[in-house]
C-alpha cells in the first residue's frame, strides 16, 4: 500500500542534508513523528534503512524498507521508527508536513519528532 501525505498538508520543516557521519543521534535511535506530522525521506546518494517498531522500547523492528538514491519514502505520524544509512556515502534529508491549522511546538527536530522513548 502506497502511503501519501494528505493534499491539504503544508511543508512545516526541512532537515539539513545528512550523511552517515552527520546523522543526529535522535534520528539514529527509535523515535516517532509527532501527531499529525508526516515525513518525506528523500535519498540523494547511497541507501537508507527505514525500520518500523511496534513500540518505543521495541528491540527488534517489525519491518524494514531499503530506500535507494533517487527514491523517497513517506513516514506516517506517531510510527516508532529508526533510520540508518547503509553506505558510507549515503546523503539524504527529510521534509515534514502537517495540517495548516496545526501549530507545532519546539525548535528544530524537537518541533516535528518525539524522541523520548516510551511516550506516544
Amino acid at each position: 500500500m502506497m502511503i501519501s501525505i494528505p493534499e491539504n498538508y503544508i511543508h512545516k520543516y526541512a532537515s539539513t542534508f545528512w550523511s552517515h557521519a552527520s546523522l543526529p543521534e535522535p534520528v539514529r535511535g527509535v523515535h516517532a513523528n509527532k501527531p499529525g506530522v508526516y515525513g518525506r525521506l528523500s535519498v540523494m546518494q547511497g541507501a537508507v534503512s527505514y525500520q518500523v517498531f511496534s513500540a518505543a522500547d521495541g528491540l527488534k523492528p517489525e519491518s524494514e524498507t531499503c530506500t535507494k538514491a533517487g527514491a523517497f519514502l513517506v513516514i506516517t505520524p506517531e510510527q516508532w521508527q529508526r533510520i540508518e544509512p547503509l553506505t558510507e556515502d549515503t546523503y539524504f534529508m527529510i521534509d515534514f508536513f502537517a495540517d495548516p491549522e496545526v501549530k507545532l511546538q519546539g525548535f528544530g527536530l524537537n518541533k516535528v519528532l518525539n524522541v523520548e522513548r516510551g511516550i506516544a
